[in-house]
């Protein structure tokens, strides 16, 4: 392990907890990044004198820090819609969002001596980053597909109807996330991949097709990969539970990359599966509720004999109902949030 990596704490580690017993890989530190997510409805005092495309409908607190990580904007520029049908695709993109919100809570508190940052220069806009190329070399080139997705192309020199992918060049890899960390006048650069439940890595992808290729793009870096998951889809249950011990894929994916002088870290979500399913229920609401189309809640109602409201999952109610004490019937009232 080199002396100069700022992460040796969170490789894993191969060690016999027997003697003459079998050698075991185990995990010694999670990030230790204690974040909480907040769901709130276009009415929560959160989104008071803000335009609906920055309304927040999820946000993720750490500490005294509190992160936008779903706006209405990230929902009606989406090149899916957030209904039913793409629940996977909502679910992926969440864990993804949450993943890389710890991952760079956690590099810009994790050593004095070390800082991020130095990938883009002071004139970069998000907001206007698409296409842009971060870096190339004559084989490969990394660029942003949208911000903050980057994506690997290699180059083919086939063009024409039966070329691979376009102007020459075919996407090879696609990153959920990539961090520029310096640490004691080194440089490290760690890519995120995040994952619900099931594991599908293919480790000679991860070597082929991302490692190889970023080596060539910035060769005097260290790599790592950051593994963001569940906790069953890495550690054991039963006899080695306190052991930390990591499952077969993930012991692969450690052993497959360390020849080639990857570090793999392999980070675990504060949420559960239940938490992401709540997230995306509630997110579909959202969407629904602001394309004006019609609703499920699973919100709690609260009923009496005069007033009807309905939450969902917000602080402020999603509809109010008032009986008028003469009709008898129902009328909407307008909604104010919790002073």
């Amino acid at each position: 392990m080199d002396k100069q990596s700022p992460f040796h704490e969170f490789v894993p580690v191969r060690w016999q907890p027997c003697e003459g017993g079998e050698f075991i890989y185990s995990v010694r530190r999670n990030h230790g990044v204690r974040g909480a997510f907040k769901l709130h409805n276009v009415n929560d005092a959160i989104n008071d004198n803000r335009r609906l495309s920055e309304k927040i409908l999820l946000e993720y607190c750490i500490n005294d820090c509190s992160y936008p990580v779903v706006t209405a904007a990230d929902m009606l520029d989406s090149p899916y819609p957030w209904d039913a049908a793409a629940q996977g695709n909502i679910l992926g993109e969440v864990a993804e969002r949450i993943a890389r919100r710890i991952t760079k809570y956690f590099l810009k508190h994790w050593s004095r001596a070390g800082r991020t940052g130095g990938i883009f220069d002071r004139r970069f806009d998000p907001r206007r980053s698409d296409e842009y190329i971060v870096a190339h070399t004559g084989k490969y080139l990394l660029k942003i597909k949208r911000y903050p997705n980057l994506i690997i192309l290699k180059r083919t020199g086939e063009t024409g109807g039966a070329a691979r992918g376009k102007f020459g060049y075919e996407n090879i890899k696609e990153l959920d996330g990539f961090f520029d960390y310096r640490y004691e006048g080194r440089r490290h650069i760690l890519v995120l991949e995040s994952k619900l439940e099931k594991i599908n890595v293919n480790c000679g992808d991860l070597v082929n097709n991302l490692f190889a290729p970023l080596g060539d793009l910035f060769p005097d870096a260290a790599f790592s990969y950051v593994l963001f998951t569940d906790r069953r889809s890495i550690l054991t249950r039963g006899t080695h539970d306190s052991r930390h011990r990591l499952k077969a894929l993930p012991v692969k994916i450690y052993e497959e990359l360390k020849p080639h002088g990857v570090d793999t870290l392999f980070f675990t979500f504060n949420e559960s599966r239940d938490d992401f399913e709540r997230i995306k229920d509630f997110l579909i609401t959202q969407y629904r509720s602001i394309r004006n189309l019609g609703v499920t809640l699973y919100g709690r109602t609260v009923l009496t004999e005069k007033e009807l409201t309905v939450f969902d999952g917000g602080e402020t109610p999603h509809i109010k109902l008032v009986k008028d004490p003469q009709s008898g019937l129902w009328h909407e009232v307008p909604l104010r949030h919790k002073s």
